[in-house]
C-alpha cells in the first residue's frame, strides 16, 4: 500500500523539485520527470556553479545528484521514515559541460527493514553514461512527510 510520500512525489512528477525534504537538494533545482515504486527519472540542467575550473559537471555534484536521487527512489516506495546514506560509490565515465541537460535514472535494487540498495545512472543529452553510482541508506526511523 502506498502512503503519501509516493502519492505526493507522484503529484508533482512533470515539475521541479522545490519541496526537498533537503536544502541541498532544493537548491539542486531538479525536475521530477517520473514517479513509479523504486524509480525515479529526473532532468538537471548544469549550471555555473555545478562546474570545476574546466567548466565541466564538478565530481562533487555528481556525488550530491546520486545521493539525492538515490533517497528519493526509496521514498517513491512510499517510506516514511529518514534514510541516511552508509556508502556512496560512483564511477565518473564521462565529462558534461555547462549548460547540458542531466537525465538521472535511480532504481531501488533492494530495500529491506534497516537498509536499502540503490542505483543511479546519469546520462548526458547524447545519451552517454556520465556517471553510475550505487548506494547503500540505513533507515533511520523517525517519521516524515513529503510535502506536495
Amino acid at each position: 500500500m502506498q502512503n503519501n510520500n509516493y502519492k505526493n512525489l507522484k503529484a508533482i512528477e512533470g515539475q521541479y523539485c522545490t519541496q526537498s525534504i533537503s536544502e541541498a537538494g532544493k537548491w539542486l533545482n531538479y525536475k521530477l520527470l517520473l514517479v513509479e515504486p523504486g524509480y525515479i527519472e529526473a532532468s538537471i540542467i548544469i549550471r555555473d556553479d555545478m562546474t570545476n575550473s574546466s567548466k565541466q559537471i564538478h565530481g562533487g555534484m555528481i556525488a550530491m545528484i546520486s545521493d539525492e536521487l538515490c533517497g528519493l527512489s526509496l521514498y517513491s516506495l512510499g517510506h516514511d521514515t529518514f534514510y541516511t546514506t552508509v556508502s556512496l560509490n560512483i564511477n565518473y565515465l564521462f565529462s558534461a559541460p555547462v549548460g547540458i541537460n542531466l537525465l538521472i535514472k535511480a532504481r531501488v535494487i533492494r530495500s529491506g527493514k534497516r537498509i536499502g540498495n540503490v542505483e543511479c545512472y546519469i546520462y548526458d543529452e547524447e545519451e552517454r553514461i556520465v556517471a553510475h553510482a550505487t548506494s547503500n541508506l540505513m533507515n533511520l526511523g523517525p517519521k516524515f512527510s513529503i510535502s506536495p
